[in-house]
């Protein structure tokens, strides 16, 4: 089973200022370990032979600190260039473009901190397509799905995206921690996130793409629950002290 990764880690990370002014939101240290470090450490534990980091702000930060092998991981990097007036739809339609041969293919967003065995978790998981989800909690923001009674999502809202009678009590949070088999890459995934960019000059976020893709082939992405194992978004400084409180001991 061939195994590889996307990372997405192009944008400016603005909402965590003045972490972010000189290095890049995913070299942020929790705990004393960078985001981006505990995300790549994770991925060489269950087995993935390369990431491929999609990079464009500070993306010379990123490269010096990380190289070309991270602990026997294979780094290759493709660049966003217009990261600054683009989403995660155009980063990921950039990644997709530059990598190949693979069976199982894991896309992260680079500002989630999360536990070893949150990764094992999905690795082991049997649907073909699954994304982490955490049923909703207060301190709980961002992108949330829908899930039919199978498991299965049927709706996928950005936080922009919510309509005024959205009720959130009822959904799951996006881990954005995803992982997809070569059929639906090559097949559906690619298609869909094309189509977001080109609608909308790549301002639109993967989310876009990932509601479209459900609401038109239903029972196609698992949403599979964290069990309870550690994980944190982080976008400001108070989702940073969040995370370290949560990490505080040494992750599962």
């Amino acid at each position: 089973m061939r195994k590889k990764a996307i990372i997405l880690v192009a944008g400016m990370g603005t909402r965590l200022k003045p972490l972010t002014l000189n290095n890049h939101k995913c070299l942020t240290k929790v705990n004393d370990k960078p985001i981006l470090h505990n995300a790549l450490e994770c991925l060489k534990m269950v087995g993935v032979s390369e990431a491929l980091l999609v990079v464009g702000y500070l993306a010379d930060k990123i490269r010096d600190d990380i190289g070309d092998e991270f602990h026997g991981l294979k780094i290759r990097y493709a660049e966003n260039d217009d990261y600054a007036a683009t989403n995660t739809s155009c980063s990921l339609n950039i990644g997709l473009k530059n990598i190949s041969e693979y069976d199982s293919l894991f896309v992260l967003e680079g500002d989630v901190f999360f536990s070893p065995g949150l990764l094992k978790r999905i690795d082991d998981c049997k649907a073909a397509n699954v994304t982490l989800l955490e049923k909703y909690q207060p301190n709980l923001d961002g992108s949330f799905v829908k899930i039919d009674d199978n498991g299965y999502v049927t709706d996928w809202i950005h936080k922009s995206m919510r309509e005024s009678d959205f009720t959130i009590e009822d959904k799951f949070k996006t881990i954005n921690i995803h992982k997809f088999d070569r059929e639906f890459v090559a097949h559906t995934l690619k298609m869909y996130v094309q189509k977001f960019c080109d609608i909308e000059n790549g301002k639109a976020p993967l989310e876009s793409a990932m509601q479209g893709i459900v609401r038109d082939f239903p029972q196609t992405v698992y949403g599979l629950g964290s069990a309870g194992m550690k994980w944190f978004e982080i976008d400001d400084a108070a989702d940073l002290k969040i995370a370290e409180e949560i990490f505080g001991k040494e992750p599962e």
